[in-house]
């Protein structure tokens, strides 16, 4: 009777669980996800005292489709936003923008003087040596995730010198 009534459930299980599966396409939301990537994350250490600091990384985006970039988000961190820097008036300032465009097939840095995430409210202090979750949403509905290593104002110069 057991025997019996298990083979009953487990048919039924199998049976439902291929039916949901049928109608469940993965090539979109896999492809998608693998053709956007994010490499070389680092937060700037968080200096006493100030109310903010900067987060820099790479996207690339391999899909033959733009990517459009919504929302990011960091462990520990109350709040961040999307910022450029632009030329306006002779000067260089920094505004908020709501969403950045990766293209097809290219690689976008968000680096100093240019795209970059500003990060405010964090949960304890940020220094040097840590490690943060760094996840990025997409207007498809899709995130990626990598660690950004948090790095000294003096670790961020010497590297910058060091590409030029």
């Amino acid at each position: 009777m057991f025997t019996r009534l298990f083979s009953l459930i487990s048919l039924g299980f199998f049976t439902c669980t291929s039916f949901a599966h049928q109608g469940h396409e993965h090539e979109h939301h896999t492809d998608t996800v693998e053709a956007i990537s994010v490499s070389h994350a680092w937060v700037r250490e968080w200096l006493p005292g100030t109310p903010s600091t900067s987060a820099y990384f790479m996207v690339s985006n391999q899909d033959h489709h733009a990517a459009k970039l919504v929302k990011a988000t960091v462990e520990g961190v109350g709040r961040v936003e999307m910022h450029e820097h632009i030329h306006a008036d002779g000067m260089m300032k920094m505004q908020q923008v709501e969403s950045v465009e990766v293209a097809p097939e290219s690689t976008l840095a968000f680096q100093p003087g240019g795209f970059h995430l500003m990060l405010f409210e964090p949960a304890k202090p940020i220094k040097k040596g840590d490690s943060l979750k760094l996840t990025l949403y997409f207007a498809d509905g899709d995130r990626v995730f990598t660690m950004a290593d948090v790095k000294s104002v003096m670790e961020q110069e010497s590297s910058h010198q060091h590409h030029h």
